[in-house]
């Protein structure tokens, strides 16, 4: 790790870069052109940095812009989940990989205890609805073919507040959640994050200064 790096990762870094000029339009004004001039800023193009195209990336940077200036407010969690950027994590549970070699011991199969597995043109194939993912193939193949994949959010959350819902987008169950950061800090695109609440605070510190210069001019 580069000792000389102030973020521990680019996620961390762009969440910087968007407080930042948040905090400098409050203070200076333009915070109501943020929207469309932050992303711009930010993002200039014409290729993306870190997403399919120049526009998602955009899409996605409004969408950090709205976190930072309080998130969902019907939301009580402050922790939330940016849609636009939640989509590319794998959520198939047992996967065969193209590993697999077909062999002819099947270890797989004979594994299994809910016969989920069966070999289509010498290839093992996994039933998802007799799956219950119990990790059993993924120790039998001798090959490391199959794997276990779970959402980095989902297997960082100690309460398991986190789902999956009908659009693949990640889910927090407010009831469980106890806002520990876990998943914010493990999402590898930064989709979950904490809503920042640094324009209470810049109008709370606006009012303060006004009400001591009010003071000092009726002192005088």
């Amino acid at each position: 790790m580069n000792s000389n790096r102030i973020f521990d990762t680019d996620v961390q870094l762009v969440k910087y870069k968007v407080l930042k000029e948040v905090i400098r339009r409050a203070y200076e004004g333009g915070l109501e052109d943020a929207y469309m001039e932050v992303p711009k800023l930010l993002s200039p193009g014409p290729k993306a940095e870190t997403r399919c195209c120049i526009y998602k990336e955009r899409a996605i940077l409004q969408d950090r812009i709205k976190m930072a200036m309080g998130g969902d407010k019907e939301n009580p969690n402050v922790i939330e989940v940016i849609d636009s950027a939640c989509d590319e994590c794998p959520i198939d549970g047992i996967y065969v990989t193209p590993a697999c070699r077909g062999c002819m011991v099947h270890s797989c199969k004979e594994v299994c205890p809910k016969d989920a597995i069966t070999i289509v043109n010498h290839r093992a194939t996994v039933d998802k609805d007799k799956c219950i993912e119990c990790g059993k193939c993924t120790q039998a193949c001798p090959y490391s073919a199959i794997i276990l994949q779970h959402r980095p959010c989902m297997v960082s959350c100690p309460v398991k507040a986190i789902s999956i819902d009908e659009n693949r987008k990640a889910a927090i169950d407010n009831n469980k959640c106890i806002s520990c950061g876990a998943c914010v800090y493990k999402c590898p695109f930064g989709a979950i994050s904490d809503k920042s609440l640094v324009l209470d605070i810049i109008d709370i510190l606006k009012k303060s200064d006004g009400s001591r210069r009010w003071s000092r001019l009726s002192a005088n």
